[in-house]
Parts: structure tokens; C-alpha cells; sequence
């Protein structure tokens, strides 16, 4: 009866832990998303993102 208990135990455990694993791993996918997410970046900063667009395209254009 004791093993029983135990192993009813660790499993209730392994339940949980599984839940915890896939709320991290949400979490996790949803904040690569967001580091990733060149479109919020380019509104957070639009000025650097034309400046560093415009500097690009005069070095590209002159070296040819």
C-alpha cells in the first residue's frame, strides 16, 4: 500500500512539473518572438533605422 501511495506521489509530481516545464516554454517562445521582432524594434527607433538605411545606401552606391 505504501508503494502505491508513493508512486501515486510522482505522478501527481511528474503531472505538475510537466504543467511548470510548458508554462516556461511558453513563456520562453513568446520572448523570442518579441526580441526577434524586427517591426517593433524599427518603431521603437525609426530615426536610427533611417540613418543607418541612408548610410548603408550611399556606402552600397558609391562603391559601385
Amino acid at each position: 500500500m505504501n508503494a502505491s501511495l508513493s508512486r501515486e506521489a510522482l505522478e501527481e509530481r511528474i503531472v505538475r512539473e510537466k504543467a511548470a516545464l510548458a508554462q516556461a516554454l511558453a513563456a520562453l517562445r513568446e520572448r523570442a518572438r518579441a526580441d526577434l521582432d524586427l517591426s517593433r524594434r524599427v518603431r521603437a527607433r525609426p530615426s536610427a533605422w533611417l540613418a543607418g538605411a541612408l548610410i548603408l545606401g550611399f556606402l552600397w552606391g558609391v562603391r559601385r
